[in-house]
């Protein structure tokens, strides 16, 4: 009897897509010997697996006399419907595994020291979740602003003074004072706000003028003011913030990012010491619409932190 047709639909929720591949390949072959061989098995255990094959199809798949056909009626139909199924899934597969391998869109943020820097994280992540973010921060917003120009960030947080001259993209974020910090038991005491004239002949810790241009204001307010603190200095936030402390010494910096125990903050009273802190670009790409609303949350969290930070006493 021949095999018929619809005996292939019958059991074809089972079939799995290996088992299509032994009929590809043994055609492709020209017997199961060579099949076998280009499969790395024995033609014994090959054709073991054909045979499971033919029991859930309910035919025989393979002809009784391979000197003339290969396949039976039932093999060759199944043989035709498996060589367009198998080059389809292999190219789904392929197109998956090109997907998976696509770069996932990179947004790429420099910032100098600032508390207010995780939250323009969160706020950039919130708004582009398909995209990854990566950080990376310096003292000197003049680096990181060169950085922006050489395509290496999509987004800067940086001082105002970095980006005038620079052909970016920006927006205000806050102006904010330096701040003293004051250890605690310091003979100073802890007053509302300082002048740089009440810093007159007191140990302070100043980040070199070499990465923070506002140094350079503070000291010329100092000689304006006829003030002479004892000076020292540290090449970066954290360095004066830890000297400072462990010295029991003034520390004269921006807001810092992480406040030391048992020290209290108050802005120092010198218009020429405020600085504007400010997000730069220079082309928005997949920041485009989100700016506005990354800007305002910046500025919200900033005056929270600086309102926290100078009302606080240790």
């Amino acid at each position: 009897m021949a095999d018929r047709p619809d005996q292939l639909i019958r059991s074809g929720a089972d079939l799995e897509l290996r088992q299509l591949k032994l009929l590809v390949a043994v055609a492709e072959a020209g017997s199961v010997t060579a099949a076998a061989a280009a499969l790395g098995t024995t033609p014994a255990k090959l054709t073991l697996r054909i045979r499971r094959l033919e029991r859930m199809i309910g035919a025989p798949l393979l002809a009784a006399e391979p000197a003339g056909k290969l396949f039976t009626e039932t093999g060759e139909l199944l043989l035709e419907h498996a060589s367009a199924v198998v080059p389809q899934f292999d190219r789904m597969l392929t197109a998956a595994r090109a997907g998976l391998e696509r770069p996932v869109a990179q947004i790429r943020i420099g910032s100098v020291p600032t508390p207010v820097l995780p939250r323009l994280i969160r706020e950039v992540g919130v708004r582009n979740p398909d995209a990854g973010l990566t950080v990376r921060t310096a003292e000197s917003a003049a680096e990181l602003a060169e950085a922006l120009l050489r395509e290496e960030l999509d987004l800067g947080l940086l001082r105002q003074d970095a980006v005038r001259e620079r052909p970016l993209e920006w927006v205000s974020v806050a102006t904010e004072p330096l701040v003293v910090g004051i250890p605690s038991g310091h003979p100073l005491g802890v007053p509302d706000s300082l002048t740089p004239a009440a810093l007159s002949r007191q140990r302070c810790v100043l980040l070199d003028q070499t990465v923070q241009p506002r140094t350079r204001a503070l000291l010329a307010a100092f000689a304006d003011a006829g003030a002479d603190p004892r000076l020292c200095y540290a090449d970066s936030e954290w360095a004066v913030l830890c000297l400072g402390y462990g010295a029991g010494i003034l520390t004269v910096t921006a807001p810092p990012t992480r406040p030391m125990p048992d020290t209290s903050y108050r802005p120092l009273h010198c218009a020429a010491t405020n600085s504007t802190l400010v997000l730069a670009w220079t082309d928005d790409g997949l920041l485009a619409g989100c700016l506005p609303l990354v800007r305002a949350a910046m500025t919200r969290a900033h005056a929270e932190h600086l309102r926290a930070l100078l009302h606080s006493r240790p």
